[in-house]
């Protein structure tokens, strides 16, 4: 294996874990780690100058530039002219966290084409879901599982992470990368396999996340509506019976006096005896993020503030609210971009393929778990928590997408008659445009 392949993939497993190191003990594994990837991102795009970029790939590095440009002017303006930045260690740090995110894209462009990406990424990533899964379960065996918050009914577990939710994002879209890469190298289900996942299924239970569950759950969903949608009421069936005879039957049923809360207008005014959940607290939070956003609405009060005026001194736990309070209409105008520019990066080339093959072809299959994935994500973003600070989970969701990407030798070598043709093509005219050194 090459140096940059291999420095990638030690890379993802170490930063995956070094969140709960520094938590734990204090230390600054993590910006090491990031500082590192940066660097190396910068030399990878210098060797990379005269290499044919993919098109929608640069579009979505383009559009992610933007969005830092915009990041960077909030912050600027705040400073100079309204005066509303109140930690500009914090603005720095976001700032800093949107260019590492930049970078780990370039890393992953610069190795995803390598021949051995896929099962490299599938060894990675199933030893990573074993490892965080089994933290967890050992935290709740050794008795440090515990209720997190007031609004908690069960004592919950956290990994390696500072809260429950986060915890249950990084394990679903690690199984989520799991599985992409293992339909993408055509593995079969083997016994680790069902070992891993099952354990994974444990740990998300015992995280007692509302969030975790109902991204697993809107991911198989979409995925069977899309590929196999007569197995979807029975697993809907299934999936609500699981939910009503576990701890989660409590924890969605308080759900049931949201509509009343709206409604009713309290979300307006903050009353802790009206918050029956954390749903409820979520939505007078974002309530009055918004209206004191809309006091600035243009270019907001900068990056990594919004804790800073939250009257609970928290995230807004809404990606698309909180970028707008730090970065205003220019900046979420921007973000959506990248965003939504994401999808169009992933389907570009297995769109192609899967529908020149027809409907059922393997690559279609493939796809549709990205997308519904990438659909459980989102509505996680909208009105769950502020994915874009996950840098973990993020991380994970950027994988995914070069996974989907990625064309495995292996597979174009032994499997449907097709996709040889198809992808060993689509490979030769890479492979000529970047003999020829365009830009």
């Amino acid at each position: 294996m090459n140096a940059l392949p291999l420095f990638v993939l030690v890379f993802i497993f170490l930063r995956s874990l070094s969140n709960g190191v520094d938590r734990l003990y204090g230390t600054y594994i993590s910006l090491a780690l990031s500082v590192t990837a940066i660097v190396i991102g910068l030399v990878a795009a210098w060797h990379m100058r005269h290499v044919r970029i993919h098109k929608r790939l640069f579009t979505l590095l383009v559009c992610l530039s933007v969005f830092i440009v915009t990041a960077g002017l909030s912050f600027v303006v705040n400073v100079l002219g309204t005066g509303s930045i109140v930690d500009q260690y914090a603005a720095w740090y976001e700032i800093f966290r949107y260019v590492y995110l930049m970078m780990f894209v370039i890393l992953l462009y610069s190795v995803y084409r390598h021949p051995t990406f896929c099962l490299n990424v599938h060894r990675v990533f199933l030893l990573l879901l074993l490892l965080i899964s089994a933290v967890g379960l050992g935290q709740y065996l050794t008795g440090n599982a515990a209720p997190l918050t007031r609004f908690d009914k069960v004592a919950r577990v956290a990994g390696l992470s500072s809260h429950a939710v986060p915890y249950s994002l990084e394990i679903v879209l690690t199984f989520c990368v799991c599985e992409l890469s293992r339909q993408t190298m055509r593995l079969p289900i083997r016994h680790l396999h069902i070992v891993v996942y099952m354990l994974f299924l444990v740990a998300l239970i015992l995280s007692a996340s509302r969030t975790g569950v109902a991204l697993l759950g809107v991911t198989i969903g979409i995925f069977l509506l899309a590929q196999r949608p007569a197995l979807l009421p029975a697993f809907a069936a299934a999936f609500a019976i699981v939910l009503w005879t576990s701890p989660f039957g409590e924890l969605f049923s308080d759900l049931r006096s949201v509509p009343d809360y709206i409604l009713r207008g309290e979300y307006a005014v903050w009353d802790w005896r009206t918050a029956e959940t954390s749903v409820h607290w979520r939505m007078h939070h974002w309530y009055y993020l918004s209206t004191l956003g809309l006091e600035q609405p243009w270019i907001g009060y900068g990056p990594g503030q919004v804790a800073l005026y939250s009257p609970f001194s928290l995230l807004a736990h809404s990606q698309f609210v909180e970028i707008f309070f730090e970065t205003g209409m220019v900046g979420l105008i921007s973000f959506a971009v990248f965003w939504f520019s994401i999808p169009l990066a992933a389907m570009s080339d297995r769109q192609r393929l899967a529908f020149s093959n027809g409907k059922r072809s393997a690559e279609i299959g493939t796809l549709h778990f990205w997308i519904a994935m990438f659909a459980g994500v989102t509505l996680v973003g909208l009105f769950d928590q502020s994915f874009e600070r996950e840098t973990v989970a993020f991380s994970h969701l950027l994988v995914s997408m070069f996974v989907v990407l990625a064309r495995p030798v292996g597979v174009t070598e032994r499997d449907l008659p097709y996709s040889h043709v198809s992808m060993t093509a689509g490979s030769r005219i890479e492979e000529a445009s970047e003999s020829r050194g365009t830009i």
